[in-house]
């Protein structure tokens, strides 16, 4: 159901090290279980976190361990967390070096962060293990052979390397907010260049790219994508296409209706949807097509609309009902920003400087 251009990673590298370490310890240390899936929800690609799982998550904290023992498991993974976050990216970057260069490269800083890692003790992480299996990773890349990590067998392609280096930094503000004992829903602003808005959230959307070619047509398009619980996600785009020498920015007013009815018209088709319910209107001072259906037990809202030379679009799939899920979408449209074009900077001519 939320599968769109991109499907999601099988998981991100932390999710699998993590589950991995925590299932050894759990050898030793039976008290250790039910949180680690708590951990798993927040980190994989595509997680979420929500005020609901927040609070399941402290009162099996609080039901487990005492006051003292709750904020030492705190300290332990804060502790460790920044350096975690910081040799999975380095794990990727040298991963997709050494795919590549097709022999095992790895970044400069890499042995350096990796002494640091093995100097961290929890009972959550196994330093060994996460650093075992992250050579595991770097070798399989460099050899573009399979690789199973205990989930199964699947491969390192450049694909899956971006979307665990896009998606560590949602992943990590998810676990810092699963760790905060108070619930607080403050957005952030996330400015997202590529998709050319900005969005306040509780943490950062997970961001794809893909070019899609048929012969001298070229869609290139960016997305990026936000998990707000396991049943809800949206979705924004940013889309530019070129046929020969025409691109958006020499369509018609007129081209340009057709083209965004027929993408609402499309992605429902993507869900086997043949007719939606569509309706036009104005955002932010563009002109928009907008639809609406829902398939199974969920519902599908999408609009589009171009924004400068490019098209642009927002998706939300959910399973709410049909009048919830409209005005969610609404609530959600209230925090993105499309961000302006660069101004043109034009030369002052020297005698009106003078």
């Amino acid at each position: 159901m939320f599968s769109t251009l991109f499907k999601k990673a099988i998981l991100a590298c932390f999710c699998l090290l993590l589950m991995q370490s925590a299932a050894a310890n759990q050898a030793t240390q039976p008290q250790v279980q039910d949180e680690t899936e708590f951990f798993a929800i927040v980190n994989e690609t595509g997680g979420y976190i929500t005020a609901t799982l927040h609070h399941d998550f402290w009162r099996l904290m609080q039901q487990k361990y005492n006051q003292d023992q709750q904020n030492q498991i705190v300290r332990d993974i804060q502790a460790t967390l920044e350096v975690l976050k910081e040799f999975q990216a380095l794990t990727w970057k040298s991963a997709k070096d050494s795919y590549f260069a097709k022999s095992i490269v790895k970044d400069s800083e890499y042995q350096h962060v990796k002494e640091k890692l093995e100097k961290q003790h929890s009972q959550y992480f196994s330093p060994q293990i996460i650093i075992e299996n992250s050579e595991k990773i770097i070798a399989a890349s460099s050899a573009h052979s399979a690789l199973d990590l205990g989930a199964g067998k699947f491969y390192i392609t450049p694909e899956l390397i971006e979307e665990n280096l896009i998606g560590i930094k949602g992943s990590y503000d998810r676990l810092k907010l699963l760790l905060m004992p108070t619930w607080k829903e403050e957005y952030k602003e996330y400015t997202l260049p590529l998709v050319n808005v900005s969005l306040l959230s509780l943490y950062a959307p997970d961001e794809y790219h893909e070019v899609i070619q048929h012969g001298d047509e070229q869609i290139d398009i960016h997305i990026a994508q936000l998990c707000v619980d396991k049943n809800a996600i949206y979705e924004l785009g940013s889309v530019d296409y070129q046929k020969g020498d025409k691109r958006f920015v020499n369509f018609s007013p007129e081209e340009r209706q057709i083209y965004i009815q027929e993408f609402v018209r499309e992605q429902f088709a993507g869900y086997k949807i043949a007719e939606p319910l569509l309706s036009k209107g104005s955002w932010r001072g563009y002109e928009y097509v907008k639809g609406i259906a829902s398939l199974d037990n969920y519902n599908i809202v999408i609009m589009s609309l171009f924004a400068d030379s490019k098209a642009f679009y927002i998706k939300y799939v959910t399973n709410t009902n049909l009048s919830l899920a409209g005005a969610e979408f609404n609530d959600f449209t209230k925090r993105i920003q499309v961000l302006e074009s660069p101004k043109a900077v034009v030369p002052v001519p020297e005698a009106i400087k003078s």
